[in-house]
């Protein structure tokens, strides 16, 4: 078994969780864990695979130097956040933890040497001119996705506007 590069553990930053509800989701991490503050983004499309898309609400919050992120999955291909989640009632399920790499080239390195080690791809996508990004599945092992992000600068500029609480 090869080496890999750069730990997938290196330069975490973000938890993420996946909701039924976003706006539930919201108020329960204000009213629960001092999370008052969100960025919210309501239906926003992603590249879920090439050539396949995805729908869904997310917020993003910043606790400290680590990034919350809720995801709502709405339609399109979204089975990788929605299988976690019950079909009915009101749910919260933790979903992944995510990586900032801080170059393009060593993006583009993690994910060859990953793939080449036959770790399981389910989400390989971009935000054109904004950022990359692929999800590797650890369920088996870890209990969770890992996400691997690659921000352009215009894309790190995004994350600046993300709300900061208990500063």
């Amino acid at each position: 078994m090869m080496t890999l590069t750069l730990s997938p553990f290196s330069g975490l930053h973000q938890i993420a969780y996946v909701t039924t509800d976003i706006s539930q989701a919201i108020d329960y991490f204000a009213h629960k864990y001092n999370v008052p503050k969100w960025l919210e983004l309501r239906e926003i499309e992603i590249e879920s695979m090439a050539g396949r898309k995805c729908t869904q609400n997310v917020a993003l919050a910043y606790v400290g130097a680590i990034q919350l992120e809720l995801i709502q999955p709405l339609l399109g291909d979204d089975h990788v956040y929605r299988d976690a989640l019950p079909e009915t009632e009101f749910a919260i399920r933790h979903h992944h933890v995510a990586q900032l790499i801080a170059t393009e080239a060593d993006f583009a390195r993690q994910r060859d040497e990953l793939a080449a080690q036959g770790v399981r791809i389910v989400i390989d996508g971009e935000a054109k001119g904004m950022a990359r990004y692929f999800y590797t599945d650890h369920r088996a092992t870890l209990g969770h996705y890992l996400e691997h992000t690659w921000f352009s600068p215009a894309g790190l500029a995004g994350m600046a506007k993300v709300p900061r609480n208990g500063e």
